[in-house]
């Protein structure tokens, strides 16, 4: 983003990581899928792809306000360059972004509660445990690279050329 223009996105990049990483490390600390309800189970918010999905959302509206803010209508410029021909491909990058962010971070905690949730009713006891361990540390890193790709495509979109 810069030196100068990673300040205003401060709040949203952090505000972002935290939920996230929150989000996650309350599914990897306790196997909620293990827990009997009588409709539906509990889980990470970031096992639905709703969460993720307004998460992807967000960040898309994110950068397309600081594009737009930084550079105005010239912004949509980007689109044409280096020549019309790429127009489709450009629009269709635009909606790839947010789908990526969203499909990463769902499918990597379903994953990892899907492997505990198996693991805690076959072998109860010890074997889970790593698993559990690996787990939060993957919570992690989903969240800072959730993070940083958010940051990544509000700077794109600031940046003055394509």
């Amino acid at each position: 983003m810069g030196e100068e223009e990673y300040r205003p996105w401060v709040p949203f990049i952090g505000t972002m990581f935290l939920s996230i990483f929150v989000s996650n490390w309350s599914g990897a600390l306790l196997p909620w899928r293990v827990i009997q309800l009588p409709h539906g189970e509990l889980a990470a918010p970031t096992n639905d792809i709703n969460t993720t999905v307004a998460l992807a959302l967000l960040t898309s509206v994110a950068y397309f306000y600081a594009g737009l803010h930084k550079r105005g209508f010239s912004y949509f410029g980007k689109y044409i360059q280096p020549t019309p021909v790429l127009l489709p491909i450009n629009i269709l990058e635009d909606f790839t972004k947010p789908l990526s962010l969203s499909f990463q971070l769902f499918g990597n905690i379903l994953a990892d509660e899907l492997v505990v949730a198996v693991l805690v009713s076959l072998v109860p006891l010890i074997v889970p445990v790593p698993m559990m361990l690996l787990g939060l540390f993957t919570s992690a890193i989903q969240a800072l690279i959730s993070a940083t790709l958010a940051a990544a495509y509000i700077g794109e979109s600031m940046e003055g050329h394509h």
